[in-house]
């Protein structure tokens, strides 16, 4: 049975007690969030006999939560699982949609609306067709979210009008969870990400992921790393080196010519500084690598995986924010650190970097291969002083 930790229950109160009609939750994650929307939603079918709907960004989100709610009160519903529609002995209900398809939402008429994660969710689908099914009936509408960016749900979070009410909660208001979890969170994510997802924090959406970053340029060093970014199709091969203080001393990138002609520009350049090496290894980094482990002293592969480049990206922006690393005062290297993205996903609850679509990113992952180069190479291999 649900039973709510004290800052729910001071929604539930709030919204329940409360006038207002629209309620906008920016609640950061694993506070409960979904958990108190579903069971505010039950209370309405229950105690009030209302209809409602449940919109969540995708298909795949509406039938799991429909299934929570469901196995959570087993025996109160009436459960048709084909069309997501749920209702009780005295008249009440709630059916499930996605916003993949809002139009399909055309045309009812609602008691109440929850949107689940409301900031993932083209503002069009609120404008154009469910503000429309709460004009008549409606009488609460929950919009539930972590932030992304400052985007039309911290527009309607910001709303001076007797009729809305706001709340934000942190991570850190969920008494269950151990709030050194959460500040382990802290030191691992990027400053950016473990704000807006744990605490809640409405970001410019045009803030970069590198703005702390130190441009400079550097030649000197005792001892280098390497990380080569091997390039596929259009894509550039790029080769970056850091000396032993995190410090860019070279960067470069090759395309449209023999694969023979790159490997060789890469494993001079290697051999120049005699830095230790980790060279990107996928279909076609292996046979890369191969060839430039029989040019250089110490090559060795770095697997990249979604897991890993995330891993390695996020170090990179830590570094970042710390002081940690600076880059070259490249154009080009620059221009990539400085338009570089990021895009969470609710399904998975993981974060994806990358370059805008036209653009790339081969001189941020091979920095980021560097970085890793030098936080794990240090006391391994061979070095040469210059």
């Amino acid at each position: 049975m649900y039973q709510p930790h004290a800052k729910q229950a001071e929604i539930h109160r709030a919204i329940n007690q409360g006038s207002e009609k629209y309620y906008t939750l920016d609640i950061g994650r694993q506070f409960g969030k979904s958990l108190l929307a579903q069971n505010q939603a039950v209370d309405w079918m229950v105690n009030k006999g209302w209809q409602g709907a449940w919109v969540s960004p995708t298909y795949r989100q509406a039938k799991k939560v429909s299934e929570e709610l469901f196995n959570a009160y087993e025996g109160l519903f009436n459960y048709n699982r084909s069309e997501l529609v749920m209702s009780t002995p005295n008249g009440g209900g709630i059916q499930f949609f996605s916003a993949e398809r809002y139009d399909n939402i055309r045309g009812f008429t609602f008691d109440f609306l929850i949107i689940d994660e409301a900031a993932f969710i083209d503002e069009e689908a609120w404008t154009e067709v469910l503000r429309a099914t709460v004009l008549v009936r409606g009488k609460k509408v929950l919009f539930v979210s972590t932030p992304k960016g400052k985007n039309w749900f911290y527009r309607m979070w910001m709303m001076d009008n007797p009729d809305y009410k706001s709340f934000r909660f942190t991570s850190y208001d969920n008494p269950l969870i151990d709030p050194k979890e959460i500040d382990g969170a802290s030191e691992t994510l990027p400053d950016h990400v473990f704000k807006q997802e744990y605490l809640a924090e409405f970001l410019d959406g045009g803030t970069s992921l590198f703005k702390n970053m130190t441009y400079q340029n550097v030649s000197e060093g005792e001892k280098f790393y390497a990380g080569v970014d091997v390039g596929r199709a259009d894509d550039y091969t790029v080769l970056t080196i850091l000396n032993d203080k995190g410090q860019m001393v070279f960067v470069d990138r090759w395309r449209h010519d023999l694969w023979e002609n790159i490997r060789n520009k890469v494993a001079d350049k290697i051999n120049e500084y005699g830095a230790a090496t980790l060279v990107e290894v996928n279909s076609i980094g292996d046979p890369f690598l191969e060839d430039i482990q029989k040019q250089v002293k110490q090559a060795e592969p770095f697997t990249t995986t979604n897991k890993s480049k995330r891993e390695i990206l996020e170090s990179l922006m830590v570094a970042s924010d710390n002081g940690e690393v600076s880059c070259l005062n490249e154009d080009w290297i620059r221009k990539e650190l400085d338009i570089f993205a990021w895009e969470y996903n609710p399904k998975t609850r993981t974060v994806k970097y990358g370059a805008p679509v036209g653009f790339h990113d081969d001189g941020v992952m091979s920095f980021a291969i560097a970085h890793h180069a030098f936080k794990t190479l240090k006391h391994s291999g061979k070095y040469f002083i210059r």
